[in-house]
């Protein structure tokens, strides 16, 4: 009996030991994420004045997005990410009713590629067995079941280029119709709309810059190898021109002294200040807000993802695990 008794506690402590540790044995995952991109900038939103809040948040300039990445378990609740996530980013204010954001007429779109190391905490996670199933041809097992929900954070640096859609017939500047480009998306970054680069007080941004992920997932694990969930992250971001709007307007005679072509002048003069014009009084002239300098900028992404457990690689005998 003291035999039995001493097996049974070796057998019990071996087992929750090996169990504990399966962790180690699943360090290695790919990621794929395909969801949905969205703006919080200058551009579009809800129907009141512009916040830079959620609820400010512009449900019409979504855009399809996805995300490719690498996470290495670090501790069993513990990963470390690696992600490539593209996706397109627009806001118009058009999508808004509010008086002046509608009559200031300016849109844009601008892709997304971002690099993103994240720390990846799983706080809550759920094991449960199910019934063991053999009416599957050739499986045999219980249908266990595991979700878990972490919090994610990290650093990214990210690329965007805004560009603007040009309509030769809404053009109201200087320049002559023969001299007009075509109508087309144009990069609103060298055309410098709120003068940078004229003005010692406005530098040129440049088109990349950082930014901080923060959000949260779930996860349910399909079977050992892949494992399906859902992900929302936020970016908050170091850079106010995204959208190319941050500052004031301009006087328009500055784009002749900045540029020599004149299909540069007219699209320099067309994007900086495409207003309707449908105020009683005159809220566009240079030196009046444009954008809000004071708020930079948010991006975010939800996702669906899917994460697969790469094969582990046997280690030839004598060989140290790192």
């Amino acid at each position: 009996m003291k035999h039995l008794l001493v097996f049974l506690f070796l057998f019990i402590t071996l087992a929750g030991e090996s169990f504990s540790q399966r962790w180690t044995r699943e360090r290695h995952h790919l990621y794929l994420g395909l969801g949905g991109s969205g703006f919080m900038g200058e551009l579009g939103g809800a129907d009141q004045v512009g916040t830079q809040g959620m609820r400010d948040f512009d449900f019409a300039a979504v855009k399809p997005a996805g995300a490719l990445g690498y996470r290495y378990m670090l501790m069993e609740n513990l990963g470390l990410k690696a992600n490539l996530t593209f996706g397109y980013v627009s806001g118009d204010d058009k999508n808004t009713d509010e008086a002046f954001r509608n009559n200031r007429n300016i849109h844009f779109r601008s892709p997304i590629l971002e690099l993103s190391p994240q720390l990846q905490f799983t706080f809550y996670s759920m094991q449960k067995q199910g019934a063991r199933y053999t009416r599957l041809t050739g499986v045999r097992g219980r249908g266990d079941i595991n979700i878990s929900a972490h919090f994610f954070a990290g650093i990214a640096a990210f690329y965007f280029n805004p560009q603007g859609y040009f309509e030769p017939g809404s053009y109201n500047g200087s320049i002559e119709p023969e001299f007009l480009p075509s109508a087309g998306w144009y990069n609103l970054r060298p055309l410098r709309t709120e003068g940078q680069g004229f003005f010692p007080t406005r530098s040129k941004y440049l088109p990349v810059a950082f930014a901080i992920p923060f959000g949260i997932g779930a996860i349910l694990q399909i079977n050992r190898d892949i494992s399906i969930g859902f992900e929302y992250g936020f970016r908050k971001t170091f850079t106010d021109y995204i959208d190319d709007v941050s500052t004031t307007y301009v006087d328009p005679a500055i784009f002749s002294e900045m540029f020599t072509d004149p299909a540069k002048i007219a699209l320099a003069e067309y994007f900086a200040n495409p207003t309707l014009n449908n105020l009683s009084e005159n809220v566009t002239s240079p030196g009046q807000q444009r954008g809000n300098p004071y708020n930079a900028d948010a991006y975010m992404f939800s996702f669906i993802t899917v994460y697969y457990k790469l094969p582990q690689v046997r280690r030839p005998y004598g060989v140290p695990r790192f």
